[in-house]
């Protein structure tokens, strides 16, 4: 009687055993696709911050030229900013180019890549570059690539 007492005892051991490696399984598959979907919805989220920036710098490029006198002042070729001030994530780098504006702001964009612009439809036109990219030390997010957005867009003033 004493036998098979321990036979099961040892069966119980190693189900024992079975089922702690099964439930270890489950728990890490469970981890890792935790921090997959932490790490996509981080990297959603910055993303759309930067689509965000692109849109906010260029009204602020449009705000920016349109306070400056072209007849005392040059033309606003670009600014660079980061975002937030302090431990900035973002790096934000606009670049303006004008056409059609004359003598009070020297063409700068260069005529061999579109040809000359002689319309009167495109005088006042600014083509503006906005490249959003986060810092290498973005703090506290833990990004699996650098987020690196680029808006174009033309506006007249």
């Amino acid at each position: 009687m004493r036998r098979s007492h321990q036979r099961s005892s040892g069966f119980a051991m190693i189900m024992a055993i079975f089922f702690m490696i099964v439930i270890s399984t489950l728990l890490t598959y469970m981890l890792s696709t935790t921090t997959e979907t932490a790490n996509r919805t981080t990297n959603t989220y910055v993303n759309e911050q930067a689509q965000l920036l692109a849109k906010s710098a260029v009204e602020y490029a449009l705000l920016r030229v349109s306070g400056v006198d072209r007849s005392v002042s040059p033309c606003l070729e670009g600014f660079n900013t980061q975002y937030p001030g302090t431990n900035p994530i973002f790096d934000i780098n606009v670049s303006i180019n004008y056409f059609g504006f004359g003598d009070a702001c020297a063409d700068r964009f260069p005529a061999s890549t579109v040809g000359v612009i002689s319309t009167s439809e495109s005088n006042g036109t600014m083509l503006i570059d906005v490249y959003v990219t986060s810092t290498t030390g973005v703090g506290s997010l833990n990004l699996s690539e650098p987020i690196r957005y680029h808006r174009r867009t033309l506006q007249k003033l």
